[in-house]
This record gives C-alpha cells, structure tokens and sequence, in this order.
C-alpha cells in the first residue's frame, strides 16, 4: 500500500505495460493508503505481507528467505513505504532481486526524512545512494524526491542533488533559529539487468 505520490511517481516514470507478475511487498490495507493493485488489475498480483489482513495473499518475512516464491518471476516488485520498517534490510534487498526476473523493475521508496513510526518498528532511513548500494545487482533510475504535498516530486540530478537542504526552512524557536526539512522520500526504478 502506498501514497497517492508514490502512486504517481509509478505513473509517470514506469514506462510501457507491465505484462507479467506483480509482487507488492507490504500489502496490508490499513485504510489509509493507496491500493497499487488496482493499478494492474489484469496482471497475477501478488500480495505480501508479515501478517494477515485485506490485501495480503502471502504471509513471509523476506529476512528470513523466499519462503513459497518462486525465484525469477516477477516482472514488478513494488516495495513502498516498508524497508524502513525491517531489522536487516540488506537481507530483503538480497531476496527481492533473487526474486526480480531479468528485465523486471523493482520500484522502491523509502523515507529520507520523515518522523519515527513504528509499524511495528522503525529502524531506518535512506538516501538515494544507500538504495543504490543496497541494490547493487541492479541498475537504479529515474531517482524522485516526494514529499507529503500532493503532486510534489522532484528528480535528483547533478543540478539539484542538494535538493532537500535547499528547501530547508529556518524556524525561530525559543531557543534560537533551528533548520528544519520537510517530510521527504526517495523513489527509484531499479532494474535487473
């Protein structure tokens, strides 16, 4: 499940149709997200989550292994809004590209700046070029900040890679003046060669 920005950012950089099987990772609906399923509603759709509840048709922890997944089949692994949340991260990101086929798309966002939130832990933050080293077997593109305001994606690129302390706010505290950013995730397509 994911955020309308999120859902956008799919829209916009994901080009042609994805025509084989899409695995979600973290699919739960806690009714407050956006349903990625929707999305593809003529391919095998693939839910997957800890625990049970609407949305999830697999129950497997990706640190622990694949679990009933078959390796190299999925053409789309959509893997929003969760990394953040798993004890041993560079363990998933071993699994899902074992699970990625050749020319599949693995579409990641991860909070770089955001409040803890713990469901059912908080572990994590990521930069673009953390992803880029978790997922060193693949070819990572089209690089996007979001942020919490509807329709507000922007690239990162060698002009604007300083992008996020670029729209830091000064804030007179009682303390002094303090920085602040505002919330902010980082989106990529990361394909298997």
């Amino acid at each position: 499940m994911g955020d309308i920005n999120q859902t956008i950012y799919l829209d916009r950089y994901l080009q042609g149709d994805i025509v084989g099987a899409v695995l979600e990772i973290g699919s739960k609906d806690y009714g407050n997200t956006s349903s990625f399923r929707n999305i593809y509603p003529e391919n095998e759709y693939v839910g997957l989550d800890m625990e049970s509840g609407k949305g999830v048709d697999i129950i497997q922890d990706l640190t622990t292994g694949i679990g009933e997944l078959q390796e190299k089949y999925f053409d789309l692994i959509i893997c929003c809004s969760v990394l953040e949340h798993v004890k041993k991260p560079w363990v998933m990101a071993e699994n899902l590209q074992r699970l990625l086929k050749p020319g599949g798309v693995l579409y990641i966002s991860v909070p770089w700046v955001w409040r803890y939130h713990a469901y059912p832990d908080d572990y994590f933050r990521f930069s673009w070029r953390g992803i880029i080293e978790l997922f060193q077997d693949l070819e990572c593109k089209n690089a996007c900040y979001s942020t919490n305001v509807q329709g507000e994606i922007v690239e990162i690129t060698g002009d604007n890679k300083y992008f996020d302390n670029n729209i830091s706010a000064m804030v007179e505290t009682t303390r002094g003046k303090r920085k602040y950013l505002p919330y902010l995730m980082v989106n990529m397509l990361c394909y298997k060669k």
